[in-house]
């Protein structure tokens, strides 16, 4: 009898163990399904950029999260529909390692759906370069 409950508790943690494994891979798809969202998302501006004027002071113009330009205005809507809980994206338009060039930099928080309020942003960084001819 003693040998049958100890098999049953065994069995019973095992169980136990999957569907705390089944658990945590589903929260790990989420984050990556965001974290690939995110990316997407910065890509698409990048591109965007790529295809617009490239003079810096146009990009920062249009683009800029400072100038709130009409570019960076539709991103921003773009993030806050398809990322849960973000945070403004940060757009920076610097000068570029030459004079025709400019450094993009990309800031996105979120808050994954069940996260606490208190619980750390995820985030994405995207770097890039847009060069002017």
């Amino acid at each position: 009898m003693l040998e049958a409950l100890i098999a049953i508790l065994i069995v019973a943690l095992g169980v136990l163990g999957s569907v705390g494994l089944v658990a945590r891979s589903m929260q790990d798809i989420d984050d990556a399904k965001y974290r690939g969202e995110a990316a997407y998302l910065a890509n698409t501006l990048i591109g965007q950029m790529w295809l617009d004027d490239r003079a810096t002071a146009a990009l920062d113009a249009k683009y800029g999260d400072a100038s709130a330009g009409a570019g960076y205005v539709e991103f921003k809507t773009l993030v806050k529909q398809r990322m849960p809980h973000a945070a403004d994206p940060e757009v920076s338009v610097d000068p570029g390692p030459t004079p025709t060039s400019s450094t993009v930099i990309i800031h996105m928080q979120w808050r994954p759906p069940g996260d606490a309020a208190t619980a750390p942003m995820h985030q994405h960084w995207a770097y890039a370069t847009i060069g002017a001819n």
